[in-house]
C-alpha cells in the first residue's frame, strides 16, 4: 500500500515537472506580442502598443527634421491583435520600414511665379517673399506672385545658390534695352539693288533657327518687288525675334536705310544676317549670341506697313536670297 502511494506521488511529481519544463521552454521560445494593422494591412509584431507608439514617434521626428512644419499622419487608427510568436521572428522583422510606408506627409511649399510661369519653389514663405522683393527692385514692371501648395513629397526645392542664378537670369531677360538717341553703329553696309551672282556659301555649319516666333510664315519673298533685298517673315507686334545662328552682333540701333530698329549679326565666312523693323532691341553691338537666342521684339518701325520681321542675308556685303539658308532648316 505504501509503495503504491509512493508510486502515485512520484508520477504526479514527474508529470508536474514535465509540464513545468514544457511551459518554461515555451515562455523562453515564444513571446506574447501584438499584431498591428492599418487599413487592414499587416504592419508587424510589436511587444506592446507602447512600442508601436514609440516607433511611430521616431518616424514623425525623422520627417520633422526635414521640415518642422510638415504634417505627419496615418490614414486610419491602428488596430492590434494579441498573439504569441517566436522571439527570433520579433527580432528579424523590420517594422520601421513597414510603418514608414504607411505614414502620410503633407508639406507646404511656396512657388514663386513670374509672369505666370513657375520659376522657384521654397519651403519658407518669407524666403519666397524675399525673392519677390529682389525681383521687383530690379525690374519694376514684372508680374510676380506666390502660390501656396500642399505636396506629399519635397521635390525640386530651389536652393539659395540656384535661386540667385535664376534671379539674375530673370532680371537679364526682363530689363529693357536702352536705345541711344544717336545710332550706335559699327557696321556700315550698302543696300545694292543688284542680285549677287558670285560664289555663295550655302553650306553653313552649326545650328540654325527660324528667326521669327511665327515659324514658317512669310509675307513677302526676296525680290518680290524692286529693291526688296530680304524676306518679310510673319511676326506679330512684340513677339520674339531669334538669332538665326551663332555669331557676333555688329550693329544694334536705328537703321538709316528704312529698317527701323535693326540688329545685324556676323556669323563668319562673310555671312551677315539682318533683322529689321523691330519695336525693341535686346542685344548690343559686340555681344556674342547663340542660335535661337532672343535678340529683339518684332514691330513696325522704319519703312513698314505693319508688324513683320525683315530678314536679310548678305555674303561678303552683297545681298543673297535668304531662302538659300532658310531652306536648310
Amino acid at each position: 500500500m505504501l509503495s503504491t502511494l509512493r508510486f502515485v506521488l512520484f508520477t504526479v511529481l514527474s508529470v508536474g515537472l514535465l509540464f513545468t519544463a514544457v511551459y518554461v521552454t515555451i515562455l523562453n521560445t515564444y513571446k506574447p506580442v501584438v499584431k498591428a494593422y492599418i487599413n487592414g494591412d499587416f504592419i508587424g509584431y510589436f511587444s506592446d502598443e507602447q512600442q508601436f507608439d514609440e516607433i511611430y514617434n521616431d518616424l514623425v521626428t525623422e520627417k520633422k527634421n526635414i521640415d518642422e512644419n510638415v504634417k505627419v499622419y496615418l490614414e486610419s487608427e491602428p488596430t492590434f491583435e494579441a498573439c504569441y510568436i517566436r522571439d527570433s521572428l520579433l527580432k528579424q522583422q523590420n517594422v520601421y520600414t513597414n510603418l514608414r510606408a504607411e505614414i502620410k506627409t503633407e508639406y507646404t511649399v511656396y512657388d514663386l511665379l513670374v509672369n505666370g510661369e513657375q520659376e522657384m519653389t521654397f519651403t519658407a514663405e518669407d524666403q519666397a517673399e524675399d525673392y519677390v522683393e529682389k525681383l521687383k527692385a530690379e525690374v519694376s514692371d514684372i508680374d510676380t506672385n506666390i502660390r501656396l501648395q500642399k505636396v506629399s513629397e519635397l521635390e525640386n526645392i530651389t536652393s539659395t545658390d540656384r535661386a540667385d542664378t535664376i534671379l539674375a537670369d530673370i532680371v537679364d531677360r526682363n530689363k529693357p534695352v536702352e536705345i541711344p538717341a544717336a545710332p550706335v553703329q559699327t557696321y556700315q553696309p550698302s543696300y545694292p539693288t543688284t542680285v549677287y551672282t558670285g560664289p555663295v556659301i550655302p553650306a553653313v555649319s552649326g545650328r540654325m533657327v527660324w528667326p521669327s516666333s511665327v515659324y514658317g510664315g512669310v509675307n513677302c519673298e526676296y525680290g518680290e518687288y524692286f529693291g526688296h533685298s530680304g524676306i518679310d517673315l510673319t511676326a506679330h507686334y512684340g513677339t520674339p525675334v531669334y538669332a538665326f545662328m551663332d555669331g557676333t552682333v555688329v550693329f544694334s540701333g536705328w537703321d538709316p536705310y528704312g529698317l527701323g530698329y535693326c540688329v545685324k549679326i556676323d556669323h563668319g565666312n562673310g555671312l551677315v544676317t539682318f533683322y529689321g523693323h523691330n519695336s525693341s532691341l535686346l542685344v548690343s553691338a559686340g555681344q556674342y549670341v547663340s542660335a535661337g537666342q532672343q535678340i529683339a521684339l518684332s514691330g513696325s518701325t522704319g519703312n513698314s506697313s505693319g508688324p513683320h520681321l525683315h530678314f536679310e542675308t548678305r555674303v561678303n556685303g552683297v545681298s543673297v536670297n535668304p531662302r538659300i539658308y532658310l531652306n536648310q532648316l
